[in-house]
């Protein structure tokens, strides 16, 4: 796969075939690894490198949300990115006072006069540590609920949902037992692993080479990923993607990738074959 974004449709049509696999930990939701990071932390808020990425989550989707994330891509609000640029610089400050005898935790603790971000950014903290520490019976699952409202995860309970089936399917995959079993994973990812059967897909042009990536780069990527097939190796391109999947905006009439051009294999159609009556 180029990107992990085509996991959920490709293990969709996996499990309704019955077809054994397995994939990476790192597949888990974006969502998860967000809620993972937030525990790692409470159970060790003294880790100045951990209280860091817990607070970059709070200023970009959590309680003390500043917009202007993506500051990479041209914007008309240019405001919006100063504001954010403004609040990083505070937030960064906050570092001069981190020491041998104060992680960055106990300075966010005891800032005086913080700013409204640094509010939301302290009572959030000290909520969830009090919660993890002082968890009592009157109090279960206080610290989920919290976390659900000061990540900014999970406030759609079909999120939940869809997440914990996901997570079941990748951390308890089928037995896996003699042949016949796909293992899913992207094409950054192939390098040094081989198979008999390499089957790539999502080469589009607009997805394979990332248009946002360096081509020269992306050709390597490519032809690494091509030589992990001991055996055989199987090309797809699809005329429509859905957007979510694709760097581009079309949705149908795709071009190929241009990579395919490049090694000279020409193109053959392969629908799905509709059942008799």
């Amino acid at each position: 796969m180029p990107k992990k974004e085509f996991f959920p449709l490709i293990t969709q049509e996996l499990s309704k075939r019955g077809i054994v696999y397995s994939c990476p930990i790192s597949f888990l939701p974006e969502r998860v690894k967000t809620a993972k990071l937030f525990v790692d932390w409470a159970t060790i808020p003294s880790a100045s490198f951990k209280t860091r990425l817990v607070v970059e989550e709070l200023i970009n989707k959590g309680i003390a949300h500043v917009p202007g994330v993506k500051k990479d891509r041209k914007s008309t609000k240019q405001e919006t990115i100063k504001k954010r640029i403004i609040e990083e610089t505070e937030i960064a400050k906050l570092w001069e006072s981190v020491d041998k005898k104060n992680d960055l935790f106990s300075v966010i603790k005891n800032l005086k006069n913080p700013n409204k971000t640094l509010i939301k950014i302290q009572y959030g903290l000290l909520n969830l540590s009090d919660l993890f520490i002082n968890f009592k019976k009157e109090k279960r699952g206080e610290f989920i609920k919290q976390l659900a409202v000061v990540s900014g995860i999970w406030c759609n309970p079909s999120e939940l949902m869809g997440d914990i089936i996901k997570i079941t399917k990748l951390l308890n995959p089928q037995s896996i037992t003699g042949l016949g079993w796909v293992q899913l994973n992207t094409m950054k990812k192939a390098k040094g692993l081989e198979a008999d059967v390499v089957i790539m897909v999502g080469l589009e042009d607009d997805i394979v080479p990332n248009p946002r990536s360096d081509t020269i780069e992306e050709s390597r990527l490519f032809y690494v990923s091509m030589t992990r097939a001991k055996e055989k190796l199987y090309l797809f391109h699809s005329y429509k993607r859905p957007r979510e999947i694709s760097y581009g905006q079309e949705l149908i009439n795709k071009e190929r990738s241009k990579f395919l051009n490049v090694i000279g294999r020409e193109s053959e159609w392969k629908g799905h074959k509709k059942k008799k009556a």
